[in-house]
């Protein structure tokens, strides 16, 4: 994923960072930072890949892939004054308590470009 951000004109930064603020029994709750593109648009549709297994070990075993699940969430828009949105994975994503889990948050453009 590092390799790719040199060839993508937005997303995540250093300072601009995911956050868990819930996790109970029936949801994570993710915090993020609104993203915007190059031309300072505000991103409305982030895709959340979430596995028991990282990304690293995915990337190494492409057979996992098969494990890891995806929940898009596709916003209308955010007011002119918020800086961040939350989104939920639910038991209805196929979570499970007792499990740990490792979560990509990906943004995608209106031409769906992550």
């Amino acid at each position: 994923m590092d390799t790719l951000s040199d060839q993508i004109p937005f997303g995540y930064t250093n300072s601009q960072k995911i956050s868990i603020t819930q996790v109970t029994a029936d949801k994570i709750v993710i915090n993020s930072p609104i993203i915007v593109d190059e031309l300072g648009t505000q991103i409305k549709k982030y895709t959340i890949m979430f596995s028991q297994y990282p990304l690293a070990q995915i990337l190494d075993e492409t057979s996992l892939i098969d494990e890891a699940k995806e929940k898009t969430f596709d916003f209308t828009g955010f007011a002119s004054t918020a800086t961040g949105f939350t989104m939920e994975l639910t038991t209805g994503d196929l979570i499970s308590g007792n499990v740990v889990y490792y979560i990509s948050v990906i943004p995608k453009d209106q031409n769906a470009i992550l």
